[in-house]
C-alpha cells in the first residue's frame, strides 16, 4: 500500500508517493523544462529533415519539437498548422519528440481522437479479463475515434465508464474548438495536473491521501483523506529527493549504486561497498543484488530515467541465481506506470533494461542545467550519507 502526499505552498502544487517508508514518485512544477509530456499544442510545421520523413515544429515560447511521420505518409508542409502532443520531453541537446497520435488520458480510459483503434492495457494478463475488456472497448468507443481501456476498468461499472468516455469526448471537443479559433503556435492542453497524474497511477494501491489542500484531491479517489499543515515535512520529502538525485546512492546494507547518465544510455554500477554477509560470498552477492534491484526499480520511476539502462550487478557464478535476479527485477518493475522491459543478462554479466522516455527527468524539474556543460558536470562533495530515501 502507498500514501499520496499533496502539498500546496509557495512552490505551487506538488505531489509525492510514499511506500513502505520510501519515496517512489514525485510531481511538481516543471521548472526549467518548458515542454513536458502529454501537452497538446497547435504548432506550425517548419523545415523538413532530409533523408528522414520528419519535420521540426514551431511551438510557443520559441521552442521547437521533432515530428516524425509514418512511412508512406506525406509530412506536413512548411507553414501548416498542426495539432501535436509531446510524447517524449526534451533531453539534453535532443528536441522534444512530438506525435500527431493524440491521446487524452483518464482514470480508466484513454481517448484517441485521430485513430479508430480498440485496445486493452498490456497490464491485463488474464485472457478472460482481456477478452471482456475488448468487448467493452468496442461498445464504448466513440464513432470515428479510438479508445484504450486501462486495467482499472475491471473494477468499474459500464455506466461509469460510459460517463468517463463522454467527459473525454467533451474535453477533446473543447481542445479542437480552441485550435480552430487560436493563432498558432499555442498551447491547447497542459496535460494532467501533478495530483491527478499520481492519483491515477497509484489507483487502488493508495491507503490514504495526506494533504494541506483537500480540495485538490481528485473526486475519483475512494481512499480516506487526512490533513496536515506540511505533509512533505512530515515525510522528509525534500531530504529524500536530494539523496535520491545523487550520483552515488547508498543502501541500508552498506552497498551502493553509482548512476551515470550518458547520451546513449544510463549505466548503473552495483558496489558491495561496506556490505558484509559472512563467509558465504555467493549468498552475500545475491542478497545485495536483490536489494539493488529493488532500489533501482524505485529510482527509475522517481528520477524519470528512460531509454536504455544497463546495470552491472555483482558477479554471480550460478545461472539459477542470475535467473532469480532477473525475475526479482521484473517483479519490482511490475507496478511502474511507464512501460519497462527486462531483457536479461549479457555474456559480460550486464542486465539490459529499457524504459519508455515518458517523463521529464527529475533533475530538470528541480534544477536549472548548467549553461556551460548542459548539466553534465559534477562538484566534489563530502562522503554520501546512507540513503534509504
Amino acid at each position: 500500500m502507498s500514501i499520496l502526499l499533496v502539498q500546496k505552498d509557495a512552490q505551487g502544487v506538488r505531489a509525492a508517493v510514499m511506500q513502505d517508508g520510501h519515496l517512489y514518485a514525485y510531481r511538481g512544477a516543471q521548472g526549467a523544462a518548458a515542454l513536458h509530456e502529454e501537452q497538446i499544442f497547435l504548432g506550425v510545421a517548419d523545415r523538413a529533415i532530409r533523408g528522414v520523413n520528419a519535420v521540426f515544429v514551431r511551438l510557443p515560447g520559441g521552442e521547437t519539437g521533432f515530428l516524425s511521420t509514418p512511412a508512406g505518409k506525406k509530412p506536413p508542409a512548411s507553414g501548416d498548422r498542426i495539432i501535436v502532443q509531446v510524447k517524449r520531453p526534451a533531453n539534453n541537446a535532443k528536441k522534444a519528440y512530438l506525435t500527431q497520435d493524440i491521446a487524452l488520458p483518464a482514470e480508466h480510459l484513454v481517448l484517441l481522437p485521430f485513430s479508430r483503434a480498440e485496445a486493452v492495457s498490456s497490464r491485463v494478463e488474464n485472457a478472460q479479463d482481456k477478452q471482456s475488456l475488448r468487448a467493452l472497448c468496442h461498445r464504448l468507443r466513440p464513432e470515428s475515434m479510438g479508445l484504450v481501456v486501462r486495467s482499472a476498468a475491471l473494477n468499474e461499472t459500464e455506466s461509469a465508464l460510459q460517463a468517463e468516455a463522454s467527459r473525454l469526448m467533451q474535453q477533446w471537443q473543447s481542445i479542437a474548438q480552441a485550435a480552430a479559433h487560436t493563432s498558432a503556435p499555442a498551447l491547447l492542453w497542459d496535460g494532467e495536473d501533478a495530483v491527478t497524474s499520481l492519483a491515477r497511477e497509484e489507483g487502488a494501491r493508495l491507503e490514504y491521501v495526506l494533504t494541506n489542500a483537500p480540495e485538490l484531491v481528485p473526486p475519483f479517489l475512494s481512499c480516506p483523506v487526512r490533513t496536515a499543515e506540511n505533509p512533505f515535512m512530515l515525510h522528509t520529502v525534500e531530504h529524500r529527493l536530494e539523496r535520491s538525485c545523487r550520483r552515488t546512492v547508498l543502501m541500508k546494507s552498506g552497498a551502493s549504486l553509482v548512476i551515470d547518465r550518458c547520451e546513449a544510455m544510463t549505466v548503473i554500477d552495483v558496489n558491495s561497498g561496506k556490505s558484509s554477509g559472512g563467509r558465504d560470498i555467493a549468498a552475500t552477492a545475491e542478497r545485495v543484488n536483490h536489494e539493488a534491484a529493488r532500489e533501482i526499480a524505485r529510482l527509475l520511476r522517481l528520477l524519470g530515467i528512460g531509454g536504455i539502462i544497463v546495470v552491472d550487478f555483482i558477479d554471480m557464478d550460478s545461472e539459477e541465481a542470475r535467473q532469480r535476479l532477473i525475475e526479482e527485477m521484473r517483479q519490482q518493475l511490475k507496478n511502474d506506470p511507464v512501460k519497462t522491459e527486462v531483457y536479461g543478462i549479457t555474456a559480460l554479466g550486464l542486465m539490459e533494461i529499457t524504459r519508455r522516455r515518458a517523463q521529464t527527468p527529475l533533475e530538470y524539474l528541480r534544477d536549472t542545467p548548467c549553461p556551460h556543460c548542459g548539466g553534465t558536470g559534477i562538484l566534489k562533495t563530502d562522503e554520501e550519507d546512507t540513503a534509504d530515501a
